[in-house]
């Protein structure tokens, strides 16, 4: 299905010039008559200052609720506002502590500085408070866009976070040496397991580098997932040894947060493992796109994002884009799987040649949640969506939380992800709010102009962006740059 194509008249200025510098010049020699020269200077002059002021208005009435271009202005802004909010917390507690390096405590006090920062690190990656906390920013009643956009990006407060977290355990291995003679075992084994905690961090660090992440995720995702597991193992080691080298055990609990914030870590990485069933699922695919069906728990919903596995190893999230809640006791949900890597290529191919599955997948029950979940907060949104990221909107388009304006670009739509979430979009929303661009027969779209134009039409509050990492980011500068206010994630969301 496709729309009337829509158009935009600018004024001659917006066009690249303006009457005053358009058409004839009689000082170039195209007239010698002062009258007529005169004339034509005079019109020239009256409809370049009509000119401005049409574009005034025009900036008037398109006022698309502009955002301030140098605060917030993109998800990089964000991101590194994170960064600056976590150093003007941190340097200041560092300088003091600094100061009083000589103080009888100091050691444990900047313990606490390091495991804090390393609480708040993994807490924002926690499912269960990030679904609180996007739910909730939805009814701040002021500067909503600004606690919008800093959500969306508190990946920044997890690797801002995560570079004080190793600032403050090096000074605290180095502390520790300089205050504990290592001639017992039990001092020993203090430092040893103090010391394997920068170690560690860096390593994970380092598969966590952006272009290292690209190019071997699956070394990033297990040196995230076993060396923290092992990081935290050893810092519950360290305590216990830190204990036994106190006159009474007990006393650790008594004068120090330590052993809570760690109870705190532990649980926060370790619950969403209780959560993994093992269904029965049901797989349609072609060539293309994958539509995985399966049993959930009623912690699911239209909308999060589901993650699942075939061995347990490797763990990937995709939206929740429909649900059947025929049984309210055992409703059933669908994923949509588009090509992206390794993994989805390996699924969908193995799907299309009959391999059974459904005996080796398995499913995390918690909940994730997107950007999208902030949709219902706007009034008039244009949504775009590439490929298989139709899947995180089809909830919202079906559910009516918005006012959308779908720009859907991908090949073949309806044949690619068949009838159900063909008539998911075209059930749901009226013919001139649907936009389809068939990327087989249309080429690539020049998305600022499809932006511009949805966005004059419905007078949009905002743009939602649902695709890759570079076309999200490629999105966001363009609607940062007109004016625009964009959500979406990428991966330091």
């Amino acid at each position: 299905m496709s729309t009337l194509p829509v158009s935009i008249t600018l004024p001659p200025t917006a066009q690249g010039g303006s009457a005053f510098t358009s058409g004839q010049n009689s000082l170039n020699g195209s007239t010698t008559d002062l009258e007529k020269t005169g004339d034509i200077n005079e019109k020239s002059l009256e409809g370049a200052i009509a000119a401005d002021i049409a574009v005034l208005k025009q900036e008037e009435e398109r006022d698309y609720h502009h955002q301030n271009k140098y605060v917030n202005g993109t998800m990089i802004w964000a991101h590194q506002i994170w960064w600056i909010i976590v150093a003007i917390i941190n340097i200041p507690v560092y300088i003091y502590m600094a100061n009083n390096e000589h103080k009888e405590k100091i050691v444990d006090w900047i313990a606490h500085a390091a495991v804090i920062n390393l609480t708040i690190v993994i807490l924002v990656r926690n499912e269960l408070l990030l679904g609180a906390a996007y739910y909730s920013f939805n009814y701040i009643p002021f500067r909503r866009f600004y606690f919008h956009r800093m959500l969306h990006s508190i990946g920044g407060l997890h690797v801002g976070g995560s570079f004080a977290a190793l600032i403050w355990i090096t000074t605290y291995v180095a502390e520790l040496g300089k205050h504990t003679p290592l001639d017992t075992a039990m001092n020993r084994a203090l430092f040893v397991t103090a010391l394997l905690l920068p170690v560690g961090i860096v390593v994970m660090m380092f598969f966590a580098l952006r272009p290292l992440r690209e190019r071997f995720h699956n070394a990033w995702e297990y040196t995230h997932r076993f060396v923290g597991w092992a990081l935290v193992l050893d810092l519950i080691a360290h305590l216990g040894v830190k204990a036994a080298t106190l006159p009474k055990a007990r006393d650790l609990f008594i004068h120090g947060a330590l052993p809570y914030l760690t109870i705190i870590i532990t649980i926060s990485i370790f619950y969403v493992w209780f959560t993994v069933t093992k269904p029965k699922v049901d797989i349609f695919a072609n060539k293309s796109v994958a539509i995985i069906k399966f049993p959930g728990k009623p912690t699911i919903a239209d909308g999060t994002f589901a993650r699942i596995s075939r061995n347990w190893w490797q763990w990937h999230a995709f939206s929740v884009a429909f649900s059947d809640n025929t049984n309210p006791d055992k409703p059933r949900f669908a994923l949509i799987v588009g090509k992206a890597g390794d993994w989805t290529n390996g699924l969908i191919g193995d799907s299309t040649s009959g391999n059974a599955l459904s005996a080796s997948s398995s499913v995390v029950s918690t909940p994730l949640v997107s950007c999208t979940c902030t949709m219902p907060t706007r009034g008039v949104i244009v949504t775009i969506c590439t490929g298989a990221g139709i899947a995180p909107a089809l909830p919202h388009i079906r559910q009516h939380t918005s006012n959308i304006h779908l720009i859907w670009i991908g090949k073949n739509h309806r044949e690619t992800y068949g009838e159900e979430v063909w008539a998911s979009v075209v059930d749901n929303l009226p013919a001139d709010q649907i936009q389809l661009h068939d990327t087989g027969k249309q080429g690539r779209p020049d998305i600022k102009d499809l932006i511009i134009k949805a966005g004059k039409k419905h007078q949009a509050e905002a743009v939602f962006i649902v695709s890759n990492d570079p076309y999200t980011l490629l999105v966001m500068n363009i609607c940062w740059r007109i004016g625009i206010r964009c959500y979406g994630a990428t991966r330091d969301s």
